[in-house]
This record gives C-alpha cells, sequence and structure tokens, in this order.
C-alpha cells in the first residue's frame, strides 16, 4: 500500500488549549471547555496540532475507548468479543513488534470495525530518544503496522504520555495526530475487576478519551509491591460497558470524535521538554 499521506483527520471548530488540572478535575466542564482555554478557544488550530489531545468538547454522551500495549493473544481477543457483543468500538494502539508477532489481531481489529493506531516500536519514552531517532521508530513501526493491516494509521501515542516539543512537530509532520487521554483505569497493575472497571466509569465524560490497556508492555518498570495484572479484561470490559450504555452513552473511536467535535489539547504527560 502506499505510505503518502497528505495530514490527519479533519477537525470541526477551532481547538482548545486548557491546563490539564481542569481536564483531569473531578468535575470536568464537558461542553464548556473553551472558557477555560487560552485565547477562550478562538487559537487556530495550526498553532495546537504539535501538542497532545486529551478529549473533545461536547455535551454529547460519548467516549473513545482505547487500548494500548497489544495485541496480545491471551487478552485481546476477549476484548473484541465483548466490544463485539455490545455493539461497541473502540481505538487499539498497538506495538509493531506485538502486531509482527500476532498479524491475525491486528486483522481482526480492523476486520471487526475497530481504529488500528500506533504506540511505537515498543515501550520505550520517546524522553530516551532523539528527535531524529524518535523520528525514524515512528515512521518505520508505522509502515509496519499499516503493511499488517491493510489499513492507514492516522494517530499515535507516545508510551507514557511522554515526548518533547520537537518530537511533537516532527510526529506531526508525519501526518499524525499525537493523542494523549483524559483518564485511565489504573489496569496496569493487579486488581479486582469491579475496581478496574470502577476507576473506568469515572473518567468516563462527554469527549472523553478513555485509556485502558489489553495487556502491560513494560514489566520491567513495576514498582515494589506491584504485580502484574492477572484480571479478565474481557470481564472488565464488559462491566464497563454495560454501566455507561446504562447511562446513555455510546462509544466513538478516536478519529471519529476528533472529526466531529473542537479538539482540547493540553501538554504532554509528566515530562514535555523543549529539544
Amino acid at each position: 500500500m502506499s505510505h503518502a499521506h497528505r495530514g490527519a483527520a479533519r477537525t470541526v471548530g477551532a481547538a482548545r488549549l486548557v491546563p490539564r488540572r481542569i481536564i483531569e478535575s473531578s468535575d470536568r466542564p464537558a461542553g464548556s471547555f473553551r472558557a477555560y482555554s487560552l485565547g477562550r478557544g478562538f487559537l487556530p488550530t495550526v498553532l495546537l496540532r504539535d501538542l497532545g489531545i486529551f478529549c473533545v468538547d461536547t455535551v454529547s454522551p460519548v467516549t473513545a475507548l482505547t487500548y494500548d500495549d497489544g495485541p496480545d493473544p491471551r487478552s485481546t481477543p476477549k476484548v473484541l468479543d465483548v466490544l463485539e457483543r455490545h455493539g461497541a468500538t473502540a481505538t487499539f494502539f498497538v506495538l509493531s513488534g506485538a502486531a509482527q508477532k500476532h498479524p491475525d489481531l491486528v486483522r481482526r481489529i480492523v476486520t471487526d470495525g475497530h481504529e488500528i493506531a500506533l504506540h511505537g516500536t515498543d515501550h520505550r519514552s520517546l524522553l530516551t530518544r532523539t528527535t531524529a531517532d524518535a523520528t525514524r521508530m515512528v515512521r518505520a513501526s508505522r509502515m509496519i503496522v499499516e503493511d499488517l493491516a491493510g489499513a492507514r494509521v492516522r494517530l499515535y501515542r507516545p508510551p507514557y504520555g511522554e515526548h518533547t516539543a520537537a518530537q511533537g512537530r516532527a510526529i506531526h509532520r508525519l501526518g499524525l495526530r499525537t493523542i494523549i487521554w483524559s483518564g485511565h483505569a489504573e489496569d496496569w497493575v493487579d486488581a479486582p475487576p469491579s475496581d478496574v472497571a470502577g476507576r473506568a466509569v469515572m473518567s468516563v465524560f462527554p469527549g472523553s478519551i478513555v485509556l485502558l490497556h489489553d495487556t502491560r508492555a513494560d514489566p520491567e518498570t513495576l514498582q515494589p509491591g506491584e504485580r502484574m495484572p492477572d484480571f479478565d479484561r474481557g470481564d472488565v470490559l464488559d462491566r464497563v460497558l454495560q454501566s455507561i450504555h446504562a447511562d446513555g452513552y455510546s462509544t466513538a473511536t478516536v478519529s471519529d470524535m476528533i472529526s466531529r467535535y473542537p479538539i482540547v489539547h493540553s501538554m504532554a504527560r509528566e515530562r514535555m521538554r523543549q529539544g
């Protein structure tokens, strides 16, 4: 397939640049992020396109469920089965190394109507790479995933949500949008499924981008007292979807949401630095 890309998804309206504390607060101003935005939401999208996208600004009860670190034959099929049963959709940020090991799962993600996106080659933080090295890695891993999926990749999520300003610009020049998240389930450590699902549900609001995992790709970073997740990720997703559907929510892919509603940007997670 061709690897000539003419840009990312079209977006609607002016973008918002909002402090992370507002996006991650317990009382998020869904539909009113512009009131908290630098420039009151009238900044041209071109000025913000190198920053990460955290959510969209809408009052519509829609959320984007996203999965990182896969595909994994132990859990990804369970997640896909639950999505199919509920008629829900998700965006999968895959690692090209795992994708090469499990190309059938990559193809199933696309065949089932979900969005395939990129998480890189492995789970190494971009902050450990130069801009040139990061650019080469993203370009190469994108080509691998696109060839396996038979579909274009338009979105990239840096491991840990970390990147520099220069890396953000380079990623944009590759025709990719940098996607972070507005909330998560803390599902990278083991816990009862009800607790994990409860954290995921609490992070859902209109226009949210929720971080979930279909595996954990960095076991070497486990902290003292932590252990690798052993819960059923399909069970967790089933609980989440039952709850949010009961509250009137629908699911959408990230590309669908950012094409329909104004985008909310913020600074990259943890350590965004220049260079």
